[in-house]
């Protein structure tokens, strides 16, 4: 028997990665303190991820968690998921003063670049490791998700949620005005 490893391209291996991290974000949605809109969001994450590198969203996707260390600085590691593009990355940012000081970051992927990382598999493991780790020390504190983005679809879904809204206006407002005035009475 010949024993013959599937060869996953890097694109379909970050895609997993990162599916993974949200998978365990929402499996334990409710130890992180994920709102329900936040919720939304890393599912929104996950499905368009799972069409990539076909177009799903116009903006962007930002999944942070981060680790602030003594003195002021952050540690952290993040992907983004944009209309064209997908990225892994980590990296820190020291504050003196509050003022950024200091700050690096080093890209594990990027679906712009044509050439990868030796041992990309590793260095997503490390990556995807990393992410967790920061959720571990404060996971209601650690968890950025910025959501800049619409998906294909958002207006029927958010017209089944809310199908006819209704503007409230207080009834006070259809009061007459009691007087006139020709300047201000004080």
């Amino acid at each position: 028997m010949n024993n013959i490893a599937l060869k996953i391209s890097p694109e379909k291996t970050a895609v997993l990665t990162c599916q993974n991290v949200i998978r365990e974000l929402i499996i334990r949605s409710d130890s992180y303190n994920i709102s329900p809109a936040r919720f939304n969001t890393l599912v929104k994450a996950y499905y368009t991820l799972e069409s990539l590198p076909e177009k799903k969203i116009s903006g962007y996707i930002d999944i942070s968690a981060n680790t602030h260390l003594m003195g002021g600085g952050l540690d952290y590691s993040s992907f983004t998921i944009g209309e064209d593009y997908f990225e892994i990355y980590t990296g820190f940012v020291k504050y003196d003063g509050g003022e950024c000081d200091d700050s690096s970051w080093e890209k594990i992927y990027s679906s712009k670049d044509e050439c990868h990382r030796k041992n990309l598999a590793k260095a997503l493991e490390c990556w995807a490791e990393s992410f967790l780790l920061h959720l571990e020390e404060n996971p209601a504190r650690s968890l950025l998700i910025i959501d800049r983005s619409a998906l294909e679809g958002d207006e029927a879904v958010l017209a089944e949620i809310n199908p006819d809204p209704k503007t409230i206006t207080p009834e006070y407002s259809y009061e007459p005005a009691r007087a006139e005035y020709d300047e201000v009475p004080f």
